[in-house]
């Protein structure tokens, strides 16, 4: 009689333990699988940074150009209303027109914040 629950008992415990293997495999596969995931993840969020970076990398230089631009724009009518400073007053000129100065500052401001056609992807 002994020898029948020995037995009995055996089948049982080898099928508990059998579960037990077999749920400690599903367990890995199951990290496996998130570890998978996680690296696909790792690896969009990467390239969608480098994207954002060559993005940004691209505004910043249109950016420049504008500003390069507009300096240069400045230093020339500087260089003209100095040359024309040392020639002398003009009998007719008169004080530069607030209005005008204020939309010319306005629309060097506009052009230093708009992004340059093409810029934008």
């Amino acid at each position: 009689m002994q020898d029948r629950h020995s037995s009995a008992e055996g089948r049982g415990l080898d099928a508990a333990f059998n579960r037990v293997l077999a749920a400690e495999a599903e367990a890995r596969d199951a990290i496996a699988r998130c570890r998978e995931q996680a690296a696909a993840r790792v690896a969009a969020a990467e390239r969608e940074a480098r994207a954002i970076a060559q993005r940004a990398e691209r505004r910043i230089q249109v950016a420049h150009r504008i500003a390069d631009r507009g300096i240069e724009r400045g230093l020339a009518e500087l260089a003209v209303s100095g040359d024309e400073a040392a020639a002398g007053p003009a009998p007719d000129a008169a004080a530069p027109d607030a209005a005008a100065l204020d939309a010319l500052a306005a629309a060097l401001a506009a052009e230093l914040t708009t992004p340059f056609p093409g810029s934008e992807p």
